[in-house]
């Protein structure tokens, strides 16, 4: 139930975020509300179902099998590997995972997306994240990346 939940809203902002695109507007502080923490943990890191992020992130960090980012098994614990830590894989090492108000700086988002700027698109293996999924990361970022 909750996925389902998390799909229709996911489609809601999609349909926002092209009709405002296709009206030309910027936003005006008075569309959908950006993405959370939740939000995202529920979609990328379900401890149970349709699991993508966590099926790699969980375990500890290992440069091989996870790029040295273990995000533990809690939201609280994700939260907490992503926000103000720089990344110590041999591929991205020196990248902030998480730069709080800049998407465009932030390793997170970047491996989410089609051609990452170093390292290979996550998940590894697993489908690539929807427009919508990707909006929800961005947004969050830009909103500040607050934990909710």
């Amino acid at each position: 139930m909750r996925t389902l939940r998390i799909k229709l809203r996911l489609r809601a902002r999609h349909a926002v975020l092209l009709a405002v695109s296709a009206a030309g507007c910027g936003s005006d502080g008075g569309g959908e509300p950006p993405g959370t923490f939740t939000e995202i943990f529920e979609t990328l890191f379900p401890p149970t179902t349709n699991a993508r992020c966590n099926f790699c992130h969980s375990m500890p960090a290992s440069d091989i099998s996870n790029g040295n980012l273990s995000t533990g098994m809690d939201q609280a614990s994700a939260y907490a590997a992503l926000i103000d830590v720089v990344s110590t894989s041999s591929r991205c090492g020196g990248k902030p995972l998480v730069v709080p108000f800049h998407p465009e700086e932030s390793l997170f988002l970047d491996k989410l997306m089609g051609k990452p700027t170093c390292g290979d698109r996550m998940p590894l293996g697993g489908m690539a994240l929807s427009e919508s999924e990707l909006e929800v990361v961005r947004s969050w970022i830009e909103a500040g990346a607050k934990d909710d």
